[in-house]
């Protein structure tokens, strides 16, 4: 393969607020399109960095909700299916962190929202690449030429834990919602035998949580049992 290998752990995820750390191998970053796609024919053969660095992974900057990352995409030219799949991409590789940067092997940097890499894709410098809606237009840019399997998280599949959170973000955008506040009906505090649909909130024990999969619920099925079925967001 053309591409570097990426470390295979679990993907970038909220440790602290500023310039955290992680202690265990990151899997992120974009890397050149495969040899027997389109958009190779004609290029040179790509050859992976020579050096040799200590991986570490950093979470900094401001941290994004899904949905200022959906408006960011929308924004960059996404639509569909893959405006979707670009705002579960960018959770999985960088936790909606804007500073995110994953120090590779080869020594190469994943960085930003959606982990450009500094090697294979030089022609996004560090500032666009730190700079959210500059990052969102790259990614476009990159993905146009590639599609998603330049993307680390996509081809592990970890970009799907993401998808019901990212196609909630989508809603709310497209229906013009701001952030906060429950979206869809039957919002409020949660109850048993209730309907709920995926993206909805609701509060529970003076926590709100946001519905990850359609369901109704049973007694016993408060939001903290299930985490399944809800994320806990504040």
């Amino acid at each position: 393969m053309l591409a570097r290998r990426a470390a295979v752990g679990a993907t970038l995820f909220v440790a602290t607020a500023v310039a955290a750390l992680l202690t265990t191998p990151a899997s992120a970053g974009t890397r050149p399109a495969p040899v027997d796609h389109p958009a190779a024919a004609g290029r040179p053969a790509a050859v992976a960095p020579r050096a040799t660095c200590q991986q570490q992974s950093f979470l900094e900057g401001d941290h994004y909700s899904a949905v200022q990352i959906a408006r960011l995409a929308r924004d960059a030219g996404f639509s569909g299916n893959d405006w979707v799949t670009s705002v579960a991409v960018a959770e999985a590789e960088s936790a909606g962190w804007t500073r995110a940067r994953l120090i590779n092997t080869d020594c190469s940097v994943d960085r930003g929202l959606w982990q450009i890499n500094s090697y294979w894709h030089g022609e996004v410098s560090d500032a666009c690449a730190f700079d959210p809606p500059c990052n969102a237009r790259g990614t476009h840019t990159i993905w146009a030429a590639g599609g998603w399997t330049q993307w680390t998280t996509y081809n592990n599949g970890a970009y799907r834990s993401h998808l019901a959170e990212a196609q909630a973000a989508v809603d709310q955008v497209n229906g013009g919602g701001g952030g906060g506040g429950g979206g869809g009906t039957g919002g409020g505090s949660w109850q048993p035998n209730t309907a709920y649909t995926a993206g909805q909130q609701v509060t529970y024990g003076g926590h709100t949580y946001r519905c990850l999969q359609s369901h109704t619920s049973l007694p016993g099925w408060e939001p903290p049992n299930v985490p399944a079925l809800w994320q806990y967001l504040s």
